[in-house]
């Protein structure tokens, strides 16, 4: 792949243990080692392109903008020819619009232009007066103000120099990157194909919207948050549905799910419960382990490993503990094995509105809210009697408080980490 989607290199000989709770920062760094990136490719319509990942670098086959045009619209003319004194009587001696420019009158000496917004600077014009500083009587106008050399043109490769790098691979495209494509003439560009993710929630407590609830049943939310996660232009979700906790049927599901993913991703049934038969299906079926449990809070049941040649992502089945490991963890490997460039670091600095007091351990991720901004950091309040089971309450968070896990109480003003969710 290419150099700058590389991700950090793991050294085997120093793999944890699978008995080893691994930092967040050690198994986001072994799931980015050991991902696997897309390599194939396909050409899709510049019209089709939003969302989906560049495989190719976009660069200038010619200036932007490609000639000096008029910002506004208004009179082009020759600053040098203006007298020094304000007004300034010119005759008017011809318009351009934009558009080709055969036949476009040349300015004359002592003359003005009448130019529209876009339109070509004539010859002989080195600056534009807005129509609102003037005052036309006839076929002349009357300038209400001096005018210097360059004012109101955009300038031919002001923006962009021919053979410039304008779009590296693993962009996202989005409409401003579509727009410079778009501008320099690429009618469709090649993207990473889709990556293909497999998933599947597990619980034979779990039902289906639709169908009755007996005691002891739960609807399966979890899968409807999977999808929602999953959902992005550079993903082809398949969706395996929900497996009861049953080992023969587990091995089924993740057969039928190797065949045909890049990447699995379930939810559920990873503790070590007597009912948690995931990861033991998983190794019957061949799997790999790399990673078995991450100090983070909530969420410290966390599979990381590989099943043929799809990577394999298991994550518990608490809604608030899935939400919160896909967010911090699963998104970036995700990333990777789509061909996207490495972003920056998607935590801030921020302000504390509460106090906190807690164990040492494992990193914790607080759900909580943007109440303000304070001394030019944003404010940040943590949800009343939030944890991992509460679904609604996480659903009014904007983001997570991180803290470390050497940490045992915050105090109110003090400067905490910050990862908002739109990170």
């Amino acid at each position: 792949m290419p150099a700058q989607l590389q991700a950090p290199r793991i050294d085997d000989r120093v793999a944890p243990s699978m008995e080893d709770l691994v930092s967040v920062e050690r198994a986001l760094a072994i799931g980015l080692a050991r991902a696997r990136p897309i390599v194939e490719t396909e050409r899709v319509d510049l019209c089709d392109v939003t969302g989906r990942i560049l495989a190719q670098t976009i660069r200038a086959d010619a200036p932007l903008p490609r000639f000096d045009y008029s910002a506004m619209d208004g009179y082009a003319l020759d600053t040098s020819s203006l007298s020094a004194g304000i007004p300034t009587l010119l005759k008017v001696t011809g318009s351009i619009a934009a558009g080709p420019t055969i036949g476009s009158p040349a300015l004359q000496s002592g003359c003005a232009v009448r130019i529209l917004t876009g339109a070509p600077i004539p010859a002989g014009a080195d600056a534009v007066v807005a129509q609102e500083d003037v005052r036309r009587e006839g076929d002349s106008i009357i300038l209400s103000r001096a005018l210097r050399p360059a004012d109101n043109i955009r300038r031919r490769g002001e923006d962009v120099s021919e053979g410039d790098s304008l779009i590296e691979a693993g962009t996202a495209m989005g409409p401003l990157q579509a727009g410079v494509a778009a501008a320099c003439g690429y009618p469709g560009v090649r993207v990473f194909r889709k990556l293909r993710v497999t998933m599947f929630t597990t619980g034979s407590e779990l039902r289906q919207l639709g169908e009755s609830i007996r005691p002891g049943e739960i609807y399966d939310a979890n899968r409807f948050i999977l999808r929602s996660l999953l959902g992005r232009p550079w993903i082809e979700i398949v969706d395996l549905g929900s497996c009861v906790d049953q080992p023969s049927k587990l091995r089924a599901i993740f057969q039928s799910a190797a065949a045909r993913a890049d990447v699995i991703v379930s939810a559920g049934g990873i503790s070590v419960g007597d009912e948690d038969h995931v990861v033991e299906a998983f190794q019957r079926c061949g799997g790999k382990l790399w990673v078995r449990k991450v100090a983070i809070k909530p969420g410290k049941p966390l599979v990381l490993g590989k099943l043929a040649d799809s990577t394999y992502i298991g994550l518990p089945g608490n809604p608030g503990a899935l939400f919160t490991t896909f967010k911090v963890i699963v998104d970036r490997i995700l990333e990777v094995c789509a061909g996207i460039r490495p972003a920056g670091d998607r935590e801030c600095t921020a302000i504390a509105n509460f106090d906190w007091k807690g164990r040492p351990g494992r990193t914790t991720y607080l759900p909580a809210t943007l109440s303000g901004v304070e001394s030019g950091l944003p404010l940040i309040e943590l949800l009343p009697d939030a944890n991992s089971g509460k679904l609604y309450q996480l659903s009014r968070a904007g983001g997570f408080v991180v803290i470390a896990p050497e940490m045992v109480s915050i105090e109110r003003g003090a400067k905490i980490r910050w990862q908002p969710f739109t990170a």
